[in-house]
């Protein structure tokens, strides 16, 4: 059955659209007028600047392939088959017969070198086909892990963070950096060097730092971010009580206070500690000795002492007496 000259056309017209309406005019795929035309050799490559479609091999050893077609007509029906060779031999592959415009094919890889993975999306549209295909080598799979042995500290009001390199694959010039310092601040980006030095920092202020790196695009690796580094956390408040001060004070303030308010009224600290022995007064002293309690109001008695009279006579001069 050959198909009416309009369908080129049509196919045609169509892909120039999508393309114009994705952003990437490098993004061609063939059409194929001919029904029959399914084999994988009918697939166009797509160019390595493609953004529609991205693989990775991240260093757990998970393969995510993921594509995003915003644009593709809603009645278009979509396939799409990963496969991954090494050496050029298939070892693994995975199919999606009923693809959305957007999505994803992940899973767990065997260890392995060499790695190459073919991508290749499968379109019928109105009795149409269309195949398009996405290569991805090994040096473009692999994810590299974040920079190692991050360190910060404060030093002379400045914050100073050392790294080292994610990858002795690459020279240090194709590394780019990532830097973040915690919440309200802005991300740092810079490449080939292994230390920072951020001036000005907050006194008392506590910094989250991590890091992580990508490869430049013209050292051919893989250009996706890596993984945010373990955080470390350096700049600690200039004033933290410890909790034995935080004891002592808790216990020694309010003894200070107790110390202070008893020599103020050291004059009463012995009347407290010494008290007075009672003494009562004369009046009740009888009734206390009798222990009467009928006397208690009478008066007490008074005894009058005797008075003794002593009668002096003078005796009268005898002239007659002789010596």
């Amino acid at each position: 059955m050959k198909l009416s000259p309009a369908f080129p056309a049509l196919w045609c017209s169509f892909l120039l659209l999508w393309i114009s309406q994705e952003g990437n005019s490098s993004d061609v795929c063939t059409f194929s007028p001919n029904d029959n035309a399914t084999g994988l050799d009918a697939c166009e490559e797509l160019p390595n600047t493609s953004k529609a479609v991205i693989c990775l091999v991240y260093p757990t050893n998970l393969l995510n392939c993921s594509w995003s077609f915003h644009t593709l007509d809603q009645d278009a029906e979509l396939s799409v088959s990963v496969r991954v060779s090494e050496n050029d031999e298939l070892v693994d592959s995975r199919l999606q017969g009923s693809a959305k415009r957007v999505g994803f094919i992940s899973w767990m890889l065997q260890d392995g070198e060499h790695r190459e993975v073919a991508v290749d999306f499968n379109v019928t549209l109105r009795g149409a086909w269309m195949c398009c295909r996405a290569s991805f080598d090994d040096d473009s799979l692999h994810i590299i892990p974040p920079p190692a042995n991050v360190t910060a500290s404060v030093q002379d009001g400045s914050l100073n963070v050392t790294w080292d390199a994610p990858s002795e694959s690459f020279p240090p010039h194709c590394f780019n950096y990532q830097l973040d310092m915690g919440e309200q601040e802005k991300l740092r980006n810079f490449s080939d060097k292994l230390q920072h030095l951020e001036p000005n920092v907050v006194p008392g202020h506590t910094y989250k730092v991590r890091m992580r790196a990508r490869i430049l695009e013209f050292c051919f690796g893989c250009t996706q971010w890596s993984e945010w580094s373990p955080t470390v956390t350096v700049g600690e408040p200039s004033f933290r009580l410890d909790p034995l001060v935080i004891a002592v004070i808790s216990l020694g303030v309010p003894m200070m206070l107790l110390a202070v308010l008893l020599l103020l009224r050291h004059q009463r600290l012995g009347k407290v500690l010494l008290p007075p022995i009672p003494r009562p007064p004369e009046k009740y002293k009888n009734f206390l000795e009798k222990n009467d309690p009928l006397n208690f109001f009478h008066p007490v008695s008074t005894i009058k002492s005797e008075e003794e009279i002593t009668e002096v006579e003078d005796a009268e001069h005898d002239p007659g007496a002789t010596n």
